[in-house]
């Protein structure tokens, strides 16, 4: 085995929890909110990140997911953010492993829908005025993800192209679609923004209708600003954030407060 491989599956679950999780937040240089120092560069200890056993690591991240109610509160928030940042960040790649067609399609499902107990059993339950970013961009980054990969790209199909996705593919998109639905059913402001913003990045046919029901619903409480966003999750044009341009906070009056369009 290459030394300078880090083989996540090679590690014990509480390992790879800590690999994650127990470090030194380590800022990059210049600052910028929106990325993180990842494995691959910290200490240049390794070259690449390539699981021997990519089912091994997709049932690291469901027990991880299942469990972030009980794990999360070991760490800092700001260690917290720095880990899931380089978890479904592109340095590593490791979300690859739910795209990976050796992995039956039925347990790449069970990880995707053990993400809803990361919002439901720790973000909505936390009591901090101001959350991490990682879980405002953890649906952007999982629906960007799975719009890019490879089968897909090498196939020419865009973001959206529902119909042009074979049945494994589109089994994942609903289930992804599905997942973020819940979450957004959950009665805090911060959760229903982290899902409404995946439903803008997800593209998925039944997104439009899902966040026009949650606008409708809202609408007495709705002011211009917050409107022209969800308009955007609801018809797929909410952008990448340029730190350069937009600053934004999830906090418990929700991101809509504070996003500048």
């Amino acid at each position: 085995m290459d030394d300078r491989n880090l083989d996540l599956s090679s590690k014990s679950f509480e390992d790879f929890v800590a690999l994650l999780f127990d470090r030194e937040v380590v800022k990059p240089d210049p600052p910028n909110e929106y990325v993180v120092a990842d494995l691959l560069r910290i200490g240049e200890q390794y070259d690449e990140a390539v699981p021997s056993s990519p089912e091994v690591v997709l049932g690291y991240m469901r027990k991880l997911f299942s469990e972030f109610g009980r794990i999360a509160p070991r760490y800092s928030l700001a260690q917290i953010d720095q880990g899931i940042w380089n978890l479904l960040g592109e340095s590593l790649a490791i979300h690859s492993v739910l795209w990976d067609s050796s992995i039956p399609v039925r347990e790449r499902l069970e990880c995707i829908r053990s993400t809803y107990f990361v919002f439901a059993d720790f973000v909505a339950k936390s009591e901090v005025e101001e959350m991490e970013t990682c879980f405002y961009m953890w649906w952007d980054l999982l629906g960007d993800a799975f719009w890019w990969q490879p089968k897909l790209y090498s196939a020419g199909i865009k973001h959206g192209e529902m119909s042009r996705l074979d049945s494994e593919s589109r089994a994942l998109a609903d289930g992804m679609f599905e997942t973020l639905a819940h979450i957004l059913e959950l009665p805090d402001s911060r959760t229903q923004d982290c899902a409404l913003h995946g439903l803008g990045h997800l593209h998925h046919p039944a997104g439009r209708e899902r966040v026009q029901k949650f606008i409708d619903k809202n609408s007495a409480a709705l002011t211009d600003h917050p409107l022209k966003w969800l308009e955007q999750c609801r018809d797929g044009t909410v952008k990448w954030p340029d730190p350069k341009q937009l600053v934004f906070s999830l906090t418990r009056e929700g991101v809509r407060n504070t996003v500048s369009l």
